[in-house]
């Protein structure tokens, strides 16, 4: 099972949590104004494909909590309050603390999670346990040069008790590593530390966990997630889809806010704020989530019971949709019966569509991720038009793609020499010019123009269907009207004949057992050259 970190930066001797945070906060506004401070505080961001429901608990004190791991049935939590055997009135060091966690994300009966782990003197934070739970990783502060600073410790369950300790070994002394997770296949633990290699402030790292138990070098998690300021609190979802942390480097709302980065093929994405249903101007942190889309995260905003407090959340997506609209490029005349592929911007297919009689289509986005939208149809030539869902809340995106037409070519078909165009179009059992189909016509009325000394032949065939008698009929008003439209636009009669064949001279010689391919295939009107 994948745990959540806890947040601690601790200064002095007997410094707490929450008043590092807010050293670390006013540190962060010393390069603004006051005015910047009042803008960031004030600001929006929408929601970024969830919209968040969440409730302060009743585990809450005057003092600070906050959920930092799943155990069986169970949450941990991190303390600062005294519970049990550590029971005071005054607020004290970190422990470790144990509550039921009910149906409706009540957090109940803390208890004390582990006497050999947690200390009088101590810190004890973030949890990560193995995915069969008995590994624990955590997180003991260590007095250092006068100050405490976070490291992060291992033990093992042996006979239902936690034992053989150890501090691991790339911690490093006079720097604080915390926030300890480990990946999905508990192969790799990622953490925060200000150690060297950092890009300012608090990284995100990682550590490879070899076979012989063994570990590798901390690697920073690079600029896509690092900055210049503070990143913490590292996350992973249980599919390994997603890693999720806090940071106030990143575009954000105000002090720490919670980002995801999708995972992909191994890489971390540009990550992403969480957005207004979640994050607030103050510092969030601490996301914890099962695979029910709930969970918890930590907070220190408005309204809370005293320093920094655990919020039960529930989330779902945000729907968002696409509608666009299939042009052609010079007229704008709409065009049925186009082809769109839609490809995310890791080179996905996520949905191929086909433009109604309006020439419009619908698909589903999700937000703030870029699209390829690929257009084709046959006659013109294919187009790329790059679209991004640039927003997080229920949307309806709207976009138009201009597709310009395809030259008519003159080619060679059963020892014929033909203008080559894409199928004209009729309604069922019609002969009138269908409004798309004109843009086709057009194209031969340009070939014609282009070699005024060029006379040909309008043949129209149709499928098998029906009886021969009206399907011959029916074909020699269909060729007579595609006759009558070049004339209209300014074609010499003379260079014209139209002539109806029916279905006596088809592509696929299939009778009554074709295709609906193969029938369109035969319905066909073909421009022959003559001398």
């Amino acid at each position: 099972m994948l745990i959540l970190s806890a947040f601690f930066t601790v200064t002095f001797a007997n410094a707490q949590g929450p008043e590092a945070l807010a050293m670390e906060t006013s540190e962060y506004y010393s390069d603004v104004t006051t005015k910047d401070i009042e803008n960031r505080a004030i600001k929006a961001l929408d929601p970024n494909g969830f919209l968040y429901h969440f409730e302060n608990l009743n585990i809450n004190t005057s003092y600070s909590e906050h959920a930092t791991a799943f155990f069986r049935d169970k949450v941990i939590v991190s303390s600062s309050k005294r519970i049990g055997a550590f029971s005071s009135k005054e607020e004290g060091f970190y422990n470790l603390y144990c509550g039921d966690l009910n149906q409706k994300g009540a957090i109940k009966n803390l208890v004390n999670f582990s006497r050999a782990i947690n200390t009088k003197e101590s810190n004890e934070g973030s949890v990560a346990l193995s995915s069969a739970e008995n590994v624990v990783f955590f997180t003991r502060s260590i007095e250092e040069n006068g100050q405490h600073n976070l490291k992060i410790f291992r033990a093992e369950m042996v006979d239902y008790q936690w034992s053989n300790f150890e501090m691991l070994p790339f911690n490093e002394v006079g720097y604080a590593i915390e926030n300890p997770v480990l990946s999905p296949d508990d192969k790799i633990i990622y953490f925060s530390a200000n150690i060297p290699g950092s890009k300012g402030g608090f990284d995100i790292f990682s550590v490879t966990i070899n076979e012989d138990g063994t570990y590798n070098a901390p690697k920073n998690l690079g600029s896509e997630i690092n900055t210049h300021k503070d990143e913490k609190f590292p996350y992973v979802m249980g599919d390994n889809s997603a890693l999720y942390f806090s940071s106030n480097g990143h575009y954000n709302l105000g002090g720490l806010d919670i980002f995801e980065s999708k995972i992909i093929d191994g890489k971390f994405n540009f990550p992403v704020n969480m957005g207004s249903s979640l994050n607030s101007t103050e510092d969030d942190f601490g996301f914890l989530m099962d695979q029910s889309n709930s969970g918890f995260f930590t907070s220190n905003r408005a309204g809370g019971k005293g320093g920094n407090d655990i919020y039960y959340f529930k989330r779902k997506k945000t729907t968002q949709q696409l509608q666009g609209t299939i042009v052609d490029f010079k007229t704008n005349m709409v065009l049925p019966n186009a082809t769109v592929t839609v490809v995310d911007t890791y080179g996905r297919v996520v949905d191929k569509i086909t433009s109604d009689d309006k020439g419009v289509f619908t698909t589903t986005v999700i937000p703030y991720n870029s699209y390829t939208l690929h257009a084709s149809k046959d006659g013109f030539i294919e187009t790329d038009e790059e679209f991004e869902s640039f927003r997080g809340d229920d949307f309806k995106h709207t976009v138009t793609i201009k597709l310009p037409q395809a030259k008519a070519e003159i080619v060679v078909e059963a020892e014929k020499l033909v203008i080559k165009i894409e199928n004209i179009y009729f309604d069922y059992n019609k002969w009138s010019i269908k409004d798309e189909s004109t843009l086709s016509l057009n194209k031969i009325v340009d070939v014609l123009n282009e070699h005024p000394e060029m006379n040909i032949e309008i043949n129209a065939h149709t499928d098998a269907r029906g009886k021969a008698s009206y399907n011959y009929k029916l074909s020699d008003k269909r060729a007579a009207s595609a006759k009558a439209y070049l004339i209209a636009n300014g074609v010499d009669a003379e260079r014209l004949v139209s002539k109806g064949y029916g279905e006596t001279q088809p592509k696929e010689n299939c009778g009554t057992t074709c295709s609906e391919t193969q029938h369109e295939t035969n319905r066909r009107i073909e421009f022959v050259i003559v001398e």
